[in-house]
């Protein structure tokens, strides 16, 4: 067998397994009540027209559906995407659209694009673990920035202090990767203010913001906020916002069908870099979605989606306020919409140690430590609500608390059975 370790690249030697993905091995027992995976509710999946949609795909028109398409996307998607976004107060044309195999394969493109070895994009601390991934696979680092304690966005005196250090450290910084609606994995959502101060700081540094939102339409609390690609459109129109988004969440997650908004020339190059990966996205899926979004029906999913996301997520807030132990130090946060919310324990509780008496009381959760690119913190950890019934989401709360419980008692017990020598 040839040594593979000796022939992999730098960038080989450089990606890590998804934390995530192997947890999820570990939860396929079917008593276990997983709240780890980010899986929207089967539920929500719209078969019947969905199928329907198919069947018309054949019908009308099979070969084109079967055959190679454009590596920028079929024209009639991106039309329907354009519509799409026209409701939420979007411009766009064709040339500002790229359709991807979901949003994932633009997080891979844009370090590919953009990072040489070393260079630095501007993260959350946490943030989310696909994009950590995919820097990582292009010798790329992070410069975390801390959420503010409002839970509002990033905190605007740490971001410039720490930007400004990395500068005077000869660091490159080439981008900011924020998820500004329920972020990935703490659920907060960025307020106006902070979206246009980051917009401002993108201006005075001349960096690009890649906004990822995937889970921008699912809001089931609270007022609408403009995206920071929509405040750089309607105010000074530089171009410098990139926004990703996925049909994974707001349709179904196995179409593997997502679309970047951008200015034009960043698009032809994202083209060029998608040429080498697959071509094209698959085109019958492609065709299938386009069939779908024309009967205007995803609009009406997507208000089902929330309605149903709304009564796990205060269920699941409910129960933990019910079962959790009452302290100070003993947070999570509260979404107005997305999948997760987040939870932070005592500083003594490490929850990568922790899951292991989790998994033996049937009950999972992904690590905190897993959405950090260094010095990672281990009292947290990232909860998903929408797959969950809300019997399981009962159970699985007291089962977890239960196991919080026993390690806040524990702590608190101190060592037991020690001798101290003698004369001590």
């Amino acid at each position: 067998m040839p040594n593979f370790e000796a022939i992999y690249s730098k960038n080989a030697n450089n990606m890590r397994k998804s934390v995530i993905r192997e947890l999820l091995k570990l939860t396929q027992q079917p008593e276990i009540i997983s709240f780890a995976g980010g899986l929207p509710a089967p539920e929500t999946f719209p078969v019947e027209d969905l199928r329907q949609a198919a069947d018309r795909v054949f019908t009308k028109n099979p070969t084109k559906a079967l055959q190679y398409g454009t590596t920028e996307g079929d024209a009639d998607l991106k039309a329907e995407l354009i519509k799409f976004e026209e409701r939420q107060g979007v411009r766009l044309g064709p040339e500002n659209l790229l359709v991807v195999s979901a949003s994932q394969q633009a997080l891979d493109m844009i370090p590919k694009l953009l990072l040489d070895p070393g260079d630095y994009v501007i993260a959350g601390r946490p943030t989310y673990v696909g994009a950590i991934q995919a820097i990582q696979s292009y010798q790329g680092r992070i410069l975390g920035i801390p959420f503010s304690p409002e839970n509002d966005g990033f905190d605007l005196v740490e971001l410039d202090k720490r930007f400004e250090r990395a500068k005077r450290d000869g660091k490159k910084v080439k981008y900011i990767y924020v998820i500004p609606d329920f972020q990935n994995p703490s659920g907060i959502c960025w307020s106006l203010e902070k979206r246009k101060a980051l917009l401002a700081f993108a201006y005075k540094h001349d960096l690009l913001v890649v906004e990822d939102s995937p889970y921008r339409e699912v809001r089931f609390l609270g007022e609408h906020v403009p995206s920071i690609y929509q405040l750089d459109q309607h105010g000074e129109n530089r171009g410098c916002v990139v926004n990703l988004k996925t049909f994974s969440k707001i349709l179904v997650p196995g179409a593997r069908v997502g679309w970047v908004m951008a200015h034009p020339d960043f698009i032809a190059k994202l083209v060029i870099a998608k040429q080498a990966m697959d071509l094209c996205t698959n085109v019958f899926a492609q065709m299938w979605l386009t069939e779908y979004l024309k009967t205007g029906k995803i609009h009406e999913l997507i208000g089902k989606t929330c309605d149903n996301y709304r009564v796990k997520r205060n269920h699941m807030v409910e129960m933990l306020e019910k079962h959790m132990p009452k302290r100070f130090d003993l947070t999570w946060t509260k979404p107005e919409g997305g999948l997760f919310l987040w939870i932070s324990l005592p500083k003594y509780i490490d929850t990568d140690a922790m899951i292991h008496k989790a998994v033996a009381e049937k009950v999972a959760y992904v690590v905190g430590s897993a959405f950090y690119f260094d010095e990672p913190e281990h009292n947290c950890m990232r909860l998903n609500f929408s797959y969950a019934s809300k019997e399981q989401i009962e159970e699985g709360i007291k089962r977890l608390a239960k196991v919080v419980s026993e390690e806040i008692a524990a702590h608190e017990a101190g060592p037991r059975g020690q001798t101290h020598p003698e004369g001590m």
